[in-house]
């Protein structure tokens, strides 16, 4: 890990912020579900960061049961072994659409993978399952990182912080203090001196019985 990776990592959060910044961001679910019908990749999804203890879509996966114990490989059948197959390397979004489109519902699917099966070449391929439990993802946005969808899932925090430094993309929610003293300062002052310096805040809003998000705050230099 390096200055090059920071980069990339920083990177990741400026292409965030230039796709979503103007916008009101979904607020998020991941729920176990049954689906025994054959999936695809979606397009344009992005791939896990490999650093364990930040946000992944691997990590939210095996929190919820799945990809744990007997069932700690890739789900594409068949399992007979073939270059990476059938080991569990990424979480991969999947939905029912064979053009690898997330549907208008921001709906989509997540499930062990292989890199092999979560690569280009298989994308538009219908691929079968014999274990049928994954996750339900709602208000996911195709390609974005695992920690901003982490980051507006659950809870009453009224904002989160989304940071990036040389280990990778993670999160923390930031109380309504911290928040209020972030927007009247920095971040330094509201979170000390180990503060994240490159970051985004996002700021929990409601329209009535809508929950949604807003880019607060971006401080990426």
């Amino acid at each position: 890990m390096g200055v090059s990776a920071l980069a990339d990592h920083v990177g990741i959060l400026q292409q965030f912020v230039t796709r979503f910044g103007e916008i009101r961001l979904f607020s998020t679910s991941a729920a176990v579900v049954t689906y025994p019908a054959p999936l695809y990749n979606v397009i344009g999804s992005t791939d896990d960061p490999k650093v364990p203890g930040y946000s992944s879509w691997t990590s939210l996966l095996q929190g919820k049961g799945i990809g744990v114990g007997s069932d700690n490989h890739c789900y594409v059948d068949p399992q007979v072994p073939d270059r990476s197959h059938p080991g569990f390397q990424v979480g991969g979004h999947m939905t029912p659409n064979q053009d690898g489109s997330v549907p208008a519902t921001q709906t989509c699917y997540l499930m062990p993978l292989c890199k092999l099966h979560n690569g280009k070449g298989y994308n538009h391929v219908a691929m079968s399952h014999s274990l049928t439990q994954i996750l339900e993802l709602s208000g996911y946005m195709t390609g974005e990182p695992a920690a901003t969808f982490l980051a507006r899932m659950g809870g009453e925090a009224p904002a989160a912080l989304v940071f990036a430094d040389e280990e990778g993309v993670g999160f923390q929610t930031l109380s309504a203090e911290d928040f209020v003293r972030a927007k009247e300062s920095t971040i330094t002052e509201a979170l000390g001196t180990n503060a994240p310096p490159r970051h985004i805040v996002l700021h929990r809003r409601r329209d009535g019985d809508s929950v949604y998000y807003t880019v607060e705050h971006a401080q990426l230099d």
